[in-house]
């Protein structure tokens, strides 16, 4: 449904308590979240403060003369029963979107900002004057992945007592990043955040101090299948499979601060995390009988799970080859890409779209696989081979699939440069456009480490299933471990 106006506005309200929220840490700087609660650490008093309570997000998207905005309100409302102490904040963003190609960068700047922090009886404040705060950061999409990183810089004063004459002033300064991807498989993002705090008693010289404090904060979700037996032997299947999407976010951190009581410093670190509501669905029973007992019959079965491979057949051919289209079939039914939907319309409605033209003149819409060669077209996962044509039928070779999926990744790039060899005994024979996504698919274990890789041949559908399933494999574990793991420890 198009709405035609002068401006464009989405209102989004993304509240914690529901169950879907954006894959990014929650919040301006650092903090993790679940379904119902938020926790994040503030060092202000000289003493690690962990603070946990309810945030609320409003994001507001505007698209005016090709400019896309979008304005983000946080709502804080955080405690420590145990100290006593409470924290109340609310929060004004603005970010501007440029799109370059597959990049597009953005810039967040501070609108408005309030907040309140009160224990043993003593309350420091903060206001948009006594705040300074802005983020770049750049994204870069696959077609399947999204890639991000950002910095920014902030510098806020918490005042106590009288805004513009203060008996104590506590200004923290701060460095941070963010690396994160976005996948069907898996996701993180890492947070890391550098603080100078320095204390001031203007009412008395003598009594001031300085810390730091890093803060890491991560999240992760990541998508998991298992292969479940039923117990009883009378039942119409002796299993399934099972997809648990699971979300996870770790808090870490570690401090230098003055000891408050007695001399020399309080060293110390810590870590705290929550996790989301396992979310469970059960696949499709598949009806083929011809790939029991082969060694892929599982990655098999979870490909047909997942209407990769047809659901009803009862004959898949493992050893038949795999045609373009069908490979498209195969690749948007796993990967999540969002296919056409055909829109309930008038006769005219509809004689328009009849006489639409075709993106490609040999996959007319009748086509067995239109809507998934349409699919995987929109996000030129795969493109036609010229002359307005796809070719749907043609076998596709084990070079095109490779070169498919790591294009995706967007890795062909860190392949050497120069004259190398991908290590197999006919890397002679893989054509030239192709070599450097083999090579890559190799040393990521995503294709075997086979002597020959037979690049020319066309791939089975029992190949095609092994690689899918090596690929999510990818997704699901090396991929994720590299920007959570590594960035964290």
């Amino acid at each position: 449904m198009k709405i035609k106006t002068t401006v464009l506005t989405l209102i989004l309200i993304l509240v914690l308590a529901s169950s879907s929220f954006a894959v990014e840490i929650p919040g301006y700087e650092g903090g993790i979240n679940n379904e119902n609660n938020y926790k994040e650490v503030i060092f202000i008093t000289g003493e690690p403060i962990e603070l946990e309570g309810t945030l609320n997000i409003s994001i507001k998207e505007r698209s005016k003369k090709g400019v896309q905005t979008k304005t983000y309100t946080y709502k804080y409302d955080l405690y420590n029963l145990k100290l006593g102490a409470s924290l109340k904040r609310n929060i004004t963003l603005t970010e501007t979107f440029e799109t370059n190609g597959k990049q597009t960068t953005s810039q967040k700047t501070l609108d408005k900002y309030s907040e309140t922090f009160k224990i043993n009886g003593k309350t420091y404040k903060v206001d948009t004057e006594d705040y300074q705060w802005n983020q770049g950061q750049i994204l870069h999409e696959t077609g399947l992945l999204e890639y991000y990183a950002g910095d920014w810089a902030a510098r806020k004063t918490y005042k106590v007592g009288n805004r513009r004459t203060p008996t104590e002033e506590v200004t923290v300064q701060t460095i941070g990043n963010l690396v994160g991807y976005d996948s069907p498989w898996s996701a993180t993002q890492t947070q890391t955040l550098h603080y100078i705090i320095e204390y001031n008693n203007k009412m008395n010289a003598n009594d001031f101090w300085e810390g730091t404090a890093t803060v890491e904060a991560s999240y992760n979700k990541t998508k998991d299948y298992n292969f479940v037996e039923n117990i009883p032997n009378q039942i119409s299947f002796h299993g399934g499979f099972i997809l648990t999407e699971k979300h996870e976010n770790v808090l870490k951190y570690s401090y230098d601060l003055p000891r408050l009581k007695g001399s020399g410093r309080n060293l110390g670190q810590a870590s705290t995390s929550i996790d989301t509501n396992p979310i469970i669905r059960r696949l499709n029973i598949p009806a083929l009988r011809d790939v029991r007992g082969l060694a892929s019959e599982k990655d098999i079965l979870l490909i047909a799970s997942m209407n990769g491979f047809s659901i009803t057949a009862t004959n898949l051919g493992p050893q038949t080859a795999v045609s373009r289209g069908d490979f498209a079939r195969a690749l948007a039914n796993t990967m999540d890409i969002e296919l056409p939907v055909e829109e309930t319309s008038s006769r005219r409605s509809r004689k328009k779209a009849e006489e639409e033209k075709l993106r490609y003149i040999d996959v007319p819409k009748t086509h067995r696989n239109y809507p998934y060669i349409e699919g995987v077209s929109n996000r030129g996962i795969m493109i036609g081979v010229g002359k307005d044509r796809f070719e749907p039928d043609r076998e596709l070779t084990k070079a095109e699939a490779t070169t498919i999926l790591i294009r995706l990744l967007g890795f062909q790039n860190l392949a050497p440069i120069g004259n190398y060899s991908t290590g197999f005994i006919d890397d002679s024979s893989i054509p030239s456009w192709a070599k450097d996504h083999v090579y890559m698919a190799k040393e990521l274990n995503i294709i075997p480490r086979d002597e020959y890789f037979y690049p020319n041949k066309p791939i089975t559908k029992e190949e095609t299933a092994t690689l899918l399933v090596n690929f999510i494999n990818y997704l699901q574990n090396q991929l994720k471990y590299d920007y959570r793991e590594n960035i964290l420890n």
